[in-house]
């Protein structure tokens, strides 16, 4: 393997379109570079092909197969979950976090210089909400909203776009209250 560029783990992560792959990656227990090109019909297979290198330059994906297919060669790979793990500590949370909302910034940013912007057609909406809520209920509306995101990650068709949804829960300024 190769000595990976010099970029953060959370730079690798956060991209659009590798969190795209990743999260192909996730549902499945391995998948083709074919089968993400079939998944993710919006991006240019040359592009998808270096997202998919940086991912497994970074040990974030690795590579389980290979086999040539009419002078090529596919690969077959899967996510390294513990590498994605091993960079998840409480050391990096906040510069994990203060990245994940910089990078949801920028996206927006993007989208309002667009001269095509327009929140009504496109949907956009931004909400916050506190609930009170016991670890139990907690825990069941996770897997509740788990169950909805799954239920609703569909493959590409007719009609159908990305949408990227963010969810983030966090503490309140109430500690123990």
């Amino acid at each position: 393997m190769k000595t990976p560029n010099k970029i953060s783990i959370t730079e690798v992560v956060l991209h659009p379109i590798r969190m795209r792959v990743i999260q192909e990656m996730a549902i499945r227990t391995s998948v083709t570079t074919a089968e993400l090109g079939e998944a993710l019909p919006d991006v240019p297979r040359t592009t998808l092909y270096r997202h998919v290198s940086t991912l497994v330059e970074h040990g974030i994906a690795r590579v389980v197969s290979e086999r040539r297919v009419r002078g090529s060669v596919e690969r077959t790979l899967a996510l390294d979950a513990a590498e994605l793990g091993r960079h998840n500590t409480r050391e990096g949370a906040a510069g994990n976090a203060l990245a994940f909302l910089l990078n949801r910034y920028a996206r927006f940013h993007a989208y309002f210089e667009r001269s095509d912007a327009d929140t009504g057609r496109d949907r956009l909406f931004l909400n916050g909400t506190v609930m009170m809520m016991d670890d139990g209920e907690f825990d069941r509306f996770l897997i509740r909203l788990r169950e909805l995101l799954v239920e609703f990650s569909l493959g590409p068709g007719e009609g159908r776009r990305p949408r990227d949804i963010s969810i983030i829960s966090s503490p309140t300024d109430e500690t123990g209250k």
